[in-house]
């Protein structure tokens, strides 16, 4: 009997058969909204956006919900999670950190805190990725917002930042 021949039939099966089962593998429900509809399709759009959000949260910080117990606030990434199936949007994040440091007069020590926040922005549900960077495009894109939202991203980081930090 000629073992490498059936050795070679088999292993030739098993790839035919794990291939289909990949082509027929449903995808991925959500990517993040770079990668939609293929890998990094957004990335530029993505980053000049979070490049103005953040342009304008530096801008109006100080102001305004920076002021208090911390005095060094930072906007740091964001993301957000798009249905593979439909294009919409199912939940954008945007994360921030605080600090506040001093020193211990007695014992000579650098003492802080660095609470962070993890934001929930204002997606209204079927808000497709399109209509998304629509309504935040141009100058002042903190303070819009998205059609059906409630309230402007800057309320809604606003809001999350007023809340104690983890």
């Amino acid at each position: 009997m000629n073992h490498p021949r059936i050795l070679r039939a088999a292993g030739a099966g098993l790839l035919l058969a794990a291939m289909a089962n990949a082509a027929a593998a449903p995808a991925t429900p959500y990517v993040d909204l770079v990668d939609y509809p293929t890998e990094y399709a957004q990335g530029a759009a993505f980053s000049e956006l979070r490049y103005r959000l953040q342009a304008d949260f530096d801008d109006i910080c100080a102001d305004t919900i920076c002021e208090g117990q911390f005095s060094d606030y930072q906007a740091l990434k964001m993301r957000c999670a798009v249905s593979t199936a439909t294009g919409t949007l199912s939940e954008c994040r945007w994360a921030f950190a605080a600090s506040e440091l001093g020193v211990d007069p007695d014992a000579g020590k650098v003492v802080g805190e660095q609470p962070r926040w993890l934001c929930t922005l204002p997606i209204p549900a079927g808000t497709s990725v399109a209509g998304f960077f629509a309504a935040l495009e141009g100058p002042r894109a903190l303070f819009k917002r998205l059609p059906g939202a409630q309230e402007s991203v800057f309320e809604a980081v606003a809001g999350c930042l007023g809340q104690a930090g983890h």
